[in-house]
């Protein structure tokens, strides 16, 4: 946060909150509601030892504060349980907006692929789920991958959310694990353009502007920046 007050290129802010108690979830909330760039929560649910932590009644408790203030909930689904979390969160909280990150880590090149897709065409069904195409150069097993590595992940996540629920992001840090900033931008965005190119403006920027409610300031690069920092 204390970066965002000092940067008027970070957009939005994406924070972490205690959603297991809700006492303090909802105080913290209250902190937070003061400041005009914070949009969404995010918590590793999978680093928790609890398989369905999502899913306990004190986070729960926690979500529906989030539904109620319209805090985007993001939740980076790494393992196929989650898929399955984010659907029963969905449905309890038709009004909570909930981002997946990542597509949900598509298991790209492997024979778990097929599994992937009919976990991510289920959670689609859900109209208030949406999803980031990030992330996805760390899933691709070498180094030397290419935008064509994407397609696949990217043409069944268009044909689940359709162009209006999906948006771009960098996944800044993460990405150097097996790639640079620009060189995973330049292939999310190749990707992006040949796959879908009636809707690349939209994917690659203003579908995050409209759904975190993004003031990004006009001057060039702004898009690249507020991605790596919001999203």
């Amino acid at each position: 946060m204390a970066e965002a007050d000092r940067h008027n290129w970070i957009a939005a802010v994406t924070a972490w909150l205690c959603l297991d108690r809700p006492g303090r979830a909802r105080e913290r909330l209250d902190e937070l509601a003061a400041r005009p760039k914070f949009r969404a929560v995010r918590h590793l649910v999978h680093n928790e030892p609890d398989a369905h932590w999502l899913t306990r009644s004190d986070v729960i408790e926690s979500l529906g504060l989030l539904e109620a203030r319209d805090v985007i909930l993001e939740v980076p689904v790494v393992f196929p349980r989650h898929f399955d979390d984010v659907a029963v969160v969905a449905r309890r909280f038709p009004a909570l907006r909930i981002v997946i990150d990542h597509l949900g880590k598509p298991p790209t090149g492997t024979s778990e692929l097929p599994r992937w897709e009919a976990l991510l065409r289920d959670v689609a069904r859900h109209e208030n789920v949406m999803a980031k195409i990030s992330g996805l150069t760390t899933t691709v097993a070498h180094a030397g991958w290419s935008a064509a590595d994407l397609s696949r992940p990217v043409e069944v996540a268009l044909e689940c959310f359709g162009p209006d629920r999906l948006m771009c992001g960098s996944d800044w840090p993460v990405a150097l694990l097996n790639g640079d900033y620009a060189r995973v931008w330049d292939a999310t965005r190749r990707a992006v353009q040949i796959l879908a190119p009636g809707h690349a403006e939209a994917l690659l920027g203003s579908n995050a502007q409209r759904i975190y409610h993004l003031e990004v300031p006009s001057h060039r690069g702004t898009a690249a920046r507020s991605d790596r920092s919001a999203l």
